[in-house]
């Protein structure tokens, strides 16, 4: 007989979960933010969202409550709830800690990756050099940054680092978009990408690692000039 605490053999533990209204707004908001959508310093006025994603004022609540504690917004006394601006410190940090990540997964594609991914991150790159011909639309430069990325990660195959990444992830789409948009950046940064390619068609791991960390610091650089657009805190 099987006690209360007992699974039969075989028994699942699986559960089937649908994101809550909660994590679904907080999710979309998120989204926006990465995007500079809702931008660093920006008003969030919960009348607004309400009407934006169709959900009670208590949903929207406890979504800003969670993005809050994320330390992707904060509120303001008596001035209401806004995009948190990072600082320049703040900013520093993550592209230090980039630079290590993206530098290993770099220097783990080019140790581990297959040919079907290296075809992959080649069409990547492809995609990034023609949004970049049409730079007017900065959104199809940093999909296909993104892209370029999520198949470098997934070829350095190594579960650990791409989950390390992931938890600074918002971050760094913010911080993407944010240099983006300093003039000029969007066509050094596809030199950067096609260095970084080269190195990685050469077989040369060292070379392939220290042009990704090149590239991060290069968009720390640029950072610190649109940082200086972005409003105080």
């Amino acid at each position: 007989m099987l006690t209360r605490m007992e699974l039969a053999p075989g028994a699942s533990m699986a559960v089937t979960r649908h994101p809550t209204i909660r994590d679904q707004i907080a999710n979309s908001l998120r989204r926006a933010i990465a995007d500079l959508e809702l931008k660093p310093g920006q008003l969030l006025i919960e009348r607004e969202l309400t009407e934006r994603t169709g959900a009670s004022r208590p949903s929207v609540r406890e979504a800003l409550r969670q993005l809050e504690a994320e330390g992707l917004i904060e509120s303001r006394n008596g001035r209401g709830t806004y995009v948190r601006v990072l600082s320049l410190g703040e900013a520093r940090d993550v592209y230090e800690v980039r630079a290590q990540l993206e530098g290993l997964a770099a220097r783990l594609f080019c140790e581990r990756a297959d040919e079907p991914t290296r075809a992959r991150l080649a069409a990547a790159l492809e995609a990034l050099r023609t949004a970049t011909d049409a730079s007017e639309d900065h959104r199809a430069i940093l999909e296909a940054q993104s892209e370029f990325y999520r198949t470098l990660f997934h070829g350095a195959g190594n579960p650990v680092l791409d989950r390390t990444i992931q938890g600074l992830q918002v971050r760094v789409a913010q911080l993407r978009a944010l240099t983006l948009g300093v003039a000029g950046r969007d066509r050094a940064s596809l030199a950067e990408f096609e260095s970084l390619h080269r190195a990685i068609e050469s077989g040369d791991p060292d070379a392939a690692e220290r042009e990704a960390a090149a590239h991060v610091q290069a968009a720390a650089r640029a950072m610190t000039s649109a940082h200086d657009l972005l409003p105080p805190s």
